[in-house]
């Protein structure tokens, strides 16, 4: 329950502070007063944001607010607005974020705005109506939602169904297989195929050099060099004057002898297999061909094999991750339906008592011939819609085509009366608007047996409404050193029923408005100086 309000600096409201207890506190004013601002004040320190025209330039803003709940521990709420820094908040004295605020201010207080009727235009109020009517707990619900996002998340961010993940797999497959049957050495092996098959190519030559010159030595159309010489040297050793000469032959013919002794033995060293060169040929095409496709080097191609290798078996994992992750969306589908069943035939099975329950409520807030129909639809219910017909014998229709501003605010009111959890403190801003007659009459009573299990704050124009109050604060202007302020004053007594009266004709010197004011205030004159409430 909120015990104490206290503003300072917040639009026309220099420093006041309001006292607050049980029951219902009807807040009243002259328009223009400030009454919404006291809505307001206590909006941000529940955490909300405040409104531009809301804090005067140059001048410091705050406020507190104090609740207590039923075992007699205070809770207190505080936040600052300095007039040349940021908004500062603290919960019991100790510094707070926002969020922290908004989360605690949502369970102490609930503020009806004066167009938060309005949103039962949509199924997300009536939703959450029912969903607390009918004690459903979609904590499950909410759950299984987000689990569900989460893995499709994940699959979205694997880049591609598992069929992709198949093709892509078996591509990279069969080029690694192809790198690997290459066995490439090293990133200079194609510069050393090529060295050697060059060498190949001079060893042919220098081979074919050889064998015309030894077949000069071994071969001519008169016998060998080595036979030609033999048989010279044969010739001159018949003659004693021409050994000499025959012996120079004889060195000749050993010196040729060992040079082509030479000669053969250097091409039996030349290794100029065609089967080589071949095999050589054919590496350096398939070199070259990894290259185009992998390179522009044999480096490159060694490094995109091992891309490959890291990105096939990360597929690998990825294959076996998405058919777990298929196997888990299906589970978190099927589990999901069939909670989503459950709470869809829980909205259904509560939809008619609470629809009931407004009806009953409407009838006290003069709508006796209103008739109310929620319908659930969606596959946990969620699109929910409230049908309304505010009179006898028309069918009901959908709220946005029948509802008045009026009957919209009483409706709103009918829910909040037939919700019986919610937080101990509710705020109504000028939810009668567009109510007047026995329909005002009926809305005080409504918000009279609604403080019965909580605290009701009300701002109100409605003398009706505001009579039906335990308590009640004016909100007056005042002039102080030429600057308007306003302020809030508890009433008691004649105050009140002159504050009655003036909402009623406007005038508060007006005999008969005092005197309707006492009968909506139950007073009955005694004496003139003394009053008693009947």
């Amino acid at each position: 329950m909120l015990v104490e309000l206290h503003v300072r600096g917040l639009g026309v409201i220099a420093d006041t502070a309001i006292e607050l207890g049980p029951g219902l506190t009807a807040i009243t004013g002259e328009t223009g007063a400030g009454k919404t601002l006291i809505v307001d004040a206590l909006d941000f320190v529940l955490g909300g944001k405040p409104r531009r025209d809301l804090v005067v330039d140059g001048v410091d803003a705050m406020v507190e607010a104090c609740f207590v709940d039923s075992s007699g521990t205070e809770t207190i709420l505080r936040r600052e607005l300095p007039a040349d820094g940021r908004a500062r908040t603290f919960i019991d004295g100790r510094s707070a974020t926002a969020a922290a605020l908004s989360d605690l201010g949502a369970l102490l207080c609930d503020i009806h705005g004066q167009h938060e009727h309005q949103s039962l235009l949509g199924s997300g109020a009536v939703r959450e109506a029912l969903d607390i009517f009918g004690v459903i707990d979609t904590t499950s619900l909410s759950s299984l939602r987000a689990n569900l996002r989460t893995l499709e998340d994940r699959r979205d961010r694997q880049g591609g169904d598992l069929g992709a993940l198949e093709r892509e797999a078996a591509l990279l497959e069969h080029e690694i297989r192809e790198l690997d049957d290459a066995h490439i050495a090293g990133p200079q092996e194609l510069d050393l195929v090529i060295e050697e098959l060059s060498a190949l190519d001079a060893a042919v030559d220098i081979q074919e050099a050889l064998l015309e010159v030894l077949e000069f030595f071994d071969q001519t159309d008169t016998g060998s060099a080595s036979q030609r010489l033999r048989a010279a040297r044969n010739q001159l050793e018949q003659f004693s004057h021409l050994r000499d000469a025959a012996q120079r032959v004889t060195d000749t013919e050993l010196a040729i002898e060992e040079m082509g002794s030479a000669l053969r033995h250097a091409l039996e060293l030349i290794d100029a297999d065609p089967q080589r060169r071949s095999d050589l040929e054919q590496r350096v095409s398939l070199l070259h061909g990894l290259v185009r496709r992998f390179g522009p080097t044999l480096e490159d191609v060694l490094t995109r094999g091992e891309e490959k290798r890291q990105r096939f078996e990360e597929i690998k994992n990825l294959r076996v991750d998405a058919m777990r992750l298929d196997e888990d969306l299906a589970q978190a589908r099927q589990a999901l339906l069939q909670e989503e069943s459950v709470v869809a035939k829980a909205r259904q099975d509560a939809a008619p008592a609470l629809s009931q329950s407004i009806k009953v409520h409407l009838h006290d807030l003069a709508l006796a011939g209103a008739a109310v129909v929620i319908e659930c639809a969606g596959p946990a219910g969620d699109d929910t819609t409230l049908l309304f017909s505010a009179n006898l014998g028309h069918e009901p229709r959908p709220l946005a085509r029948v509802a008045s501003g009026g009957e919209l605010a009483r409706l709103m009111l009918a829910i909040n009366l037939a919700i019986t959890n919610g937080p101990p403190t509710m705020v109504f801003d000028e939810v009668d608007a567009g109510v007047g007659g026995a329909a005002a009459l009926a809305l005080g009573r409504a918000l009279a047996t609604l403080a019965q299990s909580r605290q009701v704050l009300v701002v109100t124009h409605l003398a009706q409404v505001a009579a039906q109050a335990t308590r009640q604060v004016s909100i007056v202007k005042e002039d102080v050193l030429g600057k308007t302020v306003a302020k809030a004053v508890l009433l008691e007594g004649e105050e009140r029923v002159g504050e009655i009266a003036r909402m009623l004709a406007g005038d508060t010197s007006s005999e008969t408005a005092l005197r309707h004011a006492r009968e909506l205030l139950g007073i009955e004159t005694i004496a003139t100086d003394q009053l008693r409430f009947v």
